[in-house]
């Protein structure tokens, strides 16, 4: 009997501490088809695991389009850099760091999903790093 009820109180603290990973959602109205009312980006000092976030390949960022699944984004740059799970969340949120004239610049790139779990919007902070992604673009400087 203590066996059980040790099992259940592990089962019940196991499934508690996983509805913590996913974030609750954290942009505001979100709609059926994937679009917010308010986009709201979470703070990378507190929130993200990746805190020093990644330098994504430019190419695949571009190959980034609406009806995207999961899976292929994952693919193309990696998991998400804040505590959210692959099952049920409408958001996952980025830090990507480019190269560019004089030093690097840091920026959060958020993808917001459609109830089909499609990406179809997708946002970033500060609004100009989707400068960097036009080919031709001066500023991304190419690793070497």
């Amino acid at each position: 009997m203590q066996i059980k009820a040790a099992g259940t109180a592990l089962t019940m603290a196991v499934l508690l501490s996983l509805a913590g990973c996913g974030t609750s959602t954290l942009s505001k109205n979100i709609s059926d088809d994937g679009r917010a009312g308010e986009v709201v980006f979470p703070d990378i000092g507190n929130d993200a695991w990746l805190k020093e976030g990644t330098f994504p390949n430019p190419d695949n960022l571009r190959r980034i389009a609406p009806g995207v699944s999961k899976d292929q984004l994952y693919d193309l740059v990696g998991q998400p850099h804040f505590r959210e799970s692959l099952f049920g969340v409408r958001e996952w949120d980025y830090v990507f760091r480019f190269r560019v004239p004089g030093g690097v610049k840091t920026c959060q790139y958020k993808v917001i999903y459609d109830t089909a779990l499609r990406a179809q919007s997708f946002h970033w902070l500060p609004a100009d790093c989707a400068e960097l992604l036009k080919v031709g673009s001066p500023g991304v400087e190419r690793a070497v």
